[in-house]
Formats: structure tokens, C-alpha cells, sequence
């Protein structure tokens, strides 16, 4: 891997540098704002009962596989997405609201992806010749390598992280990435670490509203002793301070919006929808943001849980995507879904057990839509792409899906891209073209 050091050196020494080098974003036009928002579904989202085939001849093998929770094929919610010649796929019929969002190009799905170190077969993986990804079906392990980005690693460094260390400047006030859920791999930067907003609200500070209070306040910090550590203590308040007043005056300058539904991912989005619109006041012209739903792990109850998730994850999606439009930036945001992995096809009776690839949904304006991407696997079991009982082995990484991302938010140079995914030269593919 190539060292954040080592980038700088190296842009510092070539023409790359008049191109992009660290903090070059600024070097942009003032009104080309762009934003990355992930969603991250905790617990394994069932990607192959969120986007299914629905053609007789792929339905067959679908239903074959997972008999016990099948969704009835009628029950499909029909998508304008061009596949293969034979290949139709359906959405999960609690979706109807981002149906209108695939069929109007905002919405596209990248199918069976997921955590690889390179391009693997069943036979490779059986016989050692590809490598295997660490802690494969462990909750805590596969969050963190959706979030590193550089599978086979133990980097604590996540790649929208490196992807910041690279776009923008640390001269900012505000770090340009926010979590609304809590800390966030994802995050980790060299130069920068997330602003962390406890889901719709800021941290709460009301005893420095009043004007006396905040006067001692700040007099008490004065008073810190004048060592490495007083100075450093110092530094964190002040920041903490400066960092909660400037995200309220943003977000308070934002109108709230009454389309949102009530719950806790359409709180964290429209939270996002109001910082993003406020973008100007904070300085920033790239900016992502992390939000998430928990419940995914389906061992049981699936359809009827699922379902719910399935309405949450769609009604959310589709508020956000409102909010976008309406204020013109559709075009300057994109979504993306991540989830610790897919779920094993076959059933465990009214449930699935942690399985490898699932299918992702990428929504937004500056989308090619209109088409499937990634390679459809085969759901036969024991079949090609099965690893072990419906276990599909992704033919999609997470490397690429980010690559393709990082490039549209401005990457352009090779060593760029090795600094934030590293294993990124082990796949042919490195653009999947969903973004313009």
C-alpha cells in the first residue's frame, strides 16, 4: 500500500499535484459541491429478497433454493433495469416507494457484491489459490471490512477516511464527514475523524446559553494548567465548543421538512438533508455522511421482519431523494447502501444465517441508470457461485463500488486511488460505470 506520506511525496514531485493533490478540492469551482451519504444496514441485509428474479426461468432457480421464504412472484415490484437478455429482476413488494426511483434512473442496484481481497471462484477458494477474506460471517469483523476497505488488512483507517485525506483540506473549522450513528470506521482518516451527532439532534450544551455561565466557563479554561496535557484539554473543549455552535447555527438555518416519516433512519437523513444544505456555512465542497438501520439479522421471523425493514429502508430512501430534488442538489449527492454481508439462500426455517454477497442500492442524480451491475450470480445451490449452502461468493468488491464513487467525488490519479483501496489493482474492473 502506498502511504499517505509516500502520496504526498510522490504528487509533490510530479504534475499530479497541479491535478490533485491533498486538500485540492479546493482548488475546484465554488459551486461544485459533492456529497457521499452511506447507509449502512446493521446485521446482514437479505439482498435476494430485496431485488429478485422475477423471469420464470431465474425465479425457479430462486425459489428452489429458499422455498420456505420465497416471495410470491406475482408480489414483485417490476423494475426498468437492463440486464442480460434473459435476466428480469423484481422489487421487494414492501418498496414501492423507490420503485418510481429505478424506473426514473435515480435509483440503480449493484448485484451479489461484497468483501474481497481479489477476484475469487468457489474452486480457488477451495484449493487456496484466492485469498480468503478474514472473519467471513462475523458481524463485528465484516462491518469493519466493508468500512476499511482493504480486506486482508488491520488498518484502523476506513476508506471514505483516506478518500478525505486525499480530497480535502485540514484547514476547515469542521471535519467534512459526519456520523449520525455513532462511531464509524468509515470515518478514520489520517488528517480527519468524524463529527459525531447523536441521530436527528447536536450534542446538547444549554448550560453555555446563557451568557454568564458561558463567560466563566471560558475563564475556568483559561485557568488550565499551562503542561502538554492543560494545552491539549484546552484544545478538545474549545473544538467541542466550536463544533457544536457551528453545526446548530447551520442546521437551524435549514427549515425543518414535515415529508419525513417518523423513524430513526428518516431522522438521521433529514438531519443529513439539512447539513448538506447548509453545506456553504461550513466550508466545505466534499462532505460524507454515515447513517444506519439495525434489524437485519433475519435467523428468524424473516418475511414479516424483513418487510418492515424493506418499508423503513424505502420510505427513508425515497424522503431523502425528495428533499434532494427540491432543492436541486440531486445531481451533487449519491447514496449508498452497505451491510456486514448478504444471507445464506437457504433457510433455516423461517430464517437465513449469515451468508457473503448481497445485492447494494446506489441512489441519486448524477447516475447512468437504467441497468443492472455487477454480474447476476447463479442461485443454484452447490452451484458455481455457492460457496457453501447459498453462501454466494460476491463477484463484485466493496474496492470497486467505493473506487467508482471516489472517482466521481474527484480521485484522478492512480496513486490517489492506491492510497484508498489498496487492493483495488487486483480487479480489472475499477469503474463500474454507475456514476457520470
Amino acid at each position: 500500500m502506498i502511504t499517505r506520506r509516500q502520496l504526498l511525496a510522490a504528487m509533490a514531485s510530479t504534475p499530479v499535484l497541479s491535478m490533485m493533490g491533498t486538500g485540492s478540492v479546493n482548488a475546484m469551482p465554488d459551486n461544485d459541491y459533492k456529497a457521499l451519504v452511506c447507509v449502512f444496514l446493521f446485521g446482514g441485509n437479505d439482498g435476494f429478497n430485496m431485488l429478485v428474479p422475477n423471469n420464470d426461468a431465474h425465479y425457479d432457480e430462486y425459489v428452489t433454493a429458499r422455498p420456505d421464504i420465497a416471495l410470491p412472484q406475482d408480489s414483485l415490484l417490476p423494475l426498468a433495469l437492463s440486464t442480460d437478455s434473459t435476466l428480469t429482476l423484481g422489487l421487494h413488494p414492501s418498496m414501492s416507494d423507490v420503485q418510481p426511483l429505478f424506473n426514473s434512473g435515480k435509483m440503480v442496484a449493484i448485484a451479489n457484491s461484497g468483501v474481497l481481497i481479489e477476484p475469487s471462484t468457489k474452486a480457488g477458494l477451495e484449493d487456496g489459490s484466492h485469498a480468503m477474506p478474514p472473519f467471513l460471517f462475523s458481524h463485528n469483523s465484516q462491518q469493519d471490512e466493508w468500512q476499511r476497505g482493504w480486506s486482508g488488512s488491520n488498518t484502523t483507517l476506513g476508506w471514505a477516511g483516506r478518500l478525505m485525506d486525499v480530497l480535502s483540506s485540514d484547514d476547515k473549522v469542521l471535519s467534512p464527514m459526519f456520523s449520525l450513528n455513532g462511531y464509524a470506521q468509515l470515518l478514520n482518516g489520517s488528517e480527519h475523524s468524524a463529527n459525531l451527532i447523536n441521530g436527528s439532534s447536536l450534542p446538547q450544551m444549554n448550560g453555555l446559553n446563557n451568557s454568564l455561565r458561558r463567560e466563566s466557563f471560558e475563564q475556568v479554561m483559561r485557568l488550565s494548567p499551562q503542561t502538554a496535557f492543560g494545552r491539549e484539554f484546552d484544545r478538545v473543549k474549545g473544538a467541542a465548543i466550536t463544533t457544536r455552535d457551528t453545526l446548530a447555527t447551520a442546521i437551524d438555518s435549514v427549515p425543518e421538512e414535515e415529508h419525513f416519516p417518523d423513524n430513526s433512519l428518516s431522522a438521521q437523513l433529514h438531519t443529513v438533508a439539512r447539513l448538506i444544505k447548509s453545506s456553504d456555512q461550513l466550508g466545505h465542497q466534499r462532505q460524507v455522511y454515515f447513517v444506519g438501520l439495525g434489524g437485519f439479522d433475519t435467523h428468524a421471523n424473516q418475511l414479516e421482519d424483513h418487510a418492515v425493514l424493506m418499508s423503513t429502508l424505502s420510505q427513508s430512501l425515497a424522503a431523502f431523494n425528495q428533499s434532494m430534488e427540491e432543492s436541486g442538489l440531486s445531481d451533487n449527492v449519491t447514496t449508498m447502501t452497505m451491510s456486514d454481508f448478504g444471507r445464506r439462500l437457504a433457510s433455516n426455517g423461517t430464517g437465513t444465517d449469515h451468508g457473503w454477497g448481497s445485492n447494494h442500492l446506489i441512489m441519486g442524480g448524477a447516475l447512468n441508470g437504467g441497468q443492472l451491475y455487477g454480474q447476476w450470480p447463479s442461485l443454484i445451490l452447490d452451484g458455481e457461485n455457492d460457496f457453501n449452502k447459498g453462501r454466494m461468493i460476491p463477484t463484485t468488491s466493496v474496492e470497486q463500488i467505493g473506487a467508482t464513487v471516489a472517482k466521481w467525488m474527484g480521485v484522478k490519479s492512480d496513486s490517489a486511488m492506491s492510497y484508498i483501496f489498496p487492493n483495488l489493482d487486483n480487479f480489472s474492473v475499477k469503474d463500474l460505470g454507475f456514476l457520470k
